[in-house]
């Protein structure tokens, strides 16, 4: 199968190949540069069980023939276990024909056997060497940042993927591990991934506050999409392997069918071999919501996580429409309630999710005393700064 040029088509586990189409698209930086997305999946089935004896080998092989295939200024990176993504100028799509052969060929050469031709490799061109460059961007990013910008930071990012850490920027939103107090629902290390930027008043966004109002669906995908790549590397640069993370994703993304199933694939890339240790948060779910479309959102998620919990407003009245979907737990986040009603707030809705026998989280606690105002009335877990500052 030649490698083809696809405008638009999202590849498995593409989230950063995807933000890099469309950022290479609007950039000037872009003119002239081919985004590649090479899979590893042929070459995963065809090793069936042995592929995590042999998987260290082949990305050794491919690694080592990409280094000599690309030329200086060309970027190439692991997007995951199974996949890279290139950056290129002044290639042809028959050179990538030429490089699928070749590492299929030295793995076949060195792995299976000598005179066994089989294509163990596969390529997508997100663009063709700047063709699409005119093409119309779907949406801006948040914080007034340039493409040249962003563009630079991802590729740093893609430089820096090995480095582990607890934290990446993207322009002027930074994706941040919070310490999660747990009151026996888990009996290990958790942690909520969540988005946060700083304001012109210089006051901190939290999760879907950071994007602009009315925002195009497009950013509330891209935000989701890179929560999952950072839960991602957060699991597997972890030294707890039991560790849990916790990762907000919005009805927005869901309900769309092509940013869900860009969203799904980026989960099936990134989560599949970690899902016991991934937990689902899902968001932006209102009154008018129908149960049957919450049991949806359970569906498509269940195959990439050990379970699925759901933040709604702090006036949501229909609890008792969760019962049924089988969630971790309901809760709110303190960020939307005014100070001066947080008590009257958190306390009615505990109440309402104990009535419904529901587990109930709080998001966002910003001091002891809501720490324990919560937990007195039966919250079964917390998320926030003053947990890793063992104040609470």
């Amino acid at each position: 199968m030649s490698p083809s040029d696809i405008d638009g088509v999202v590849p498995p586990a593409g989230g950063l190949a995807w933000r890099l189409h469309e950022l290479l698209r609007g950039s000037s930086d872009g003119a002239g540069r081919r985004l590649s997305f090479l899979a590893l999946d042929p070459a995963r089935k065809h090793f069936g069980h042995d592929w995590p004896r042999v998987s260290a080998k082949v990305h050794g092989i491919v690694a080592s023939t990409l280094r000599s295939f690309l030329s200086e200024g060309d970027v190439y990176s692991l997007a995951d276990e199974f996949s890279y993504i290139i950056i290129s100028s002044n290639r042809e799509s028959s050179d990538f024909d030429k490089l699928m052969e070749d590492i299929s060929s030295e793995i076949s050469s060195r792995m299976v056997g000598k005179g066994i031709a089989k294509e163990l490799v596969s390529i997508v061109h997100l663009n063709s060497g700047g063709d699409s460059g005119g093409g119309t961007r779907h949406g801006e990013h948040g914080g007034g940042d340039s493409a040249e910008m962003h563009l630079g930071n991802i590729e740093r990012i893609m430089n820096e993927a090995s480095v582990s850490g607890d934290e990446f920027s993207l322009g002027s939103v930074t994706y941040r591990s919070f310490p999660v107090l747990f009151t026996g629902t888990l009996a290990t290390a958790a942690y909520m991934c969540l988005a946060e930027a700083v304001g012109e008043d210089k006051t901190k966004r939290y999760g879907y506050d950071v994007l602009p109002l009315e925002s195009d669906p497009l950013l509330y995908a891209e935000m989701d999409a890179l929560t999952v790549e950072f839960a991602a590397r957060l699991l597997k640069d972890a030294t707890d392997r039991q560790m849990v993370v916790q990762m907000p994703v919005h009805r927005t993304t869901l309900s769309s069918k092509k940013y869900r199933e860009m969203y799904l694939k980026i989960c099936h890339g990134m989560l599949a071999n970690r899902k016991d240790r991934a937990i689902f948060d899902v968001h932006g779910i209102d009154e008018g919501t129908p149960s049957n479309r919450i049991s949806e959102y359970m569906q498509w998620l269940r195959p990439y996580a050990r379970a699925i919990a759901i933040t709604v407003d702090p006036d949501f009245s229909m609890i008792p429409a969760f019962s049924s979907v089988n969630a971790l737990s309901v809760g709110i986040d303190l960020r939307a309630v005014e100070a001066d009603l947080v008590v009257q707030k958190v306390g009615k809705f505990i109440a309402r999710v104990k009535a419904a026998n529901m587990k109930c989280h709080v998001h966002g606690v910003s001091s002891k005393a809501q720490a324990d105002f919560c937990l007195r009335l039966g919250a079964d877990y917390l998320d926030s700064e003053l947990i890793a500052d063992s104040l609470i």
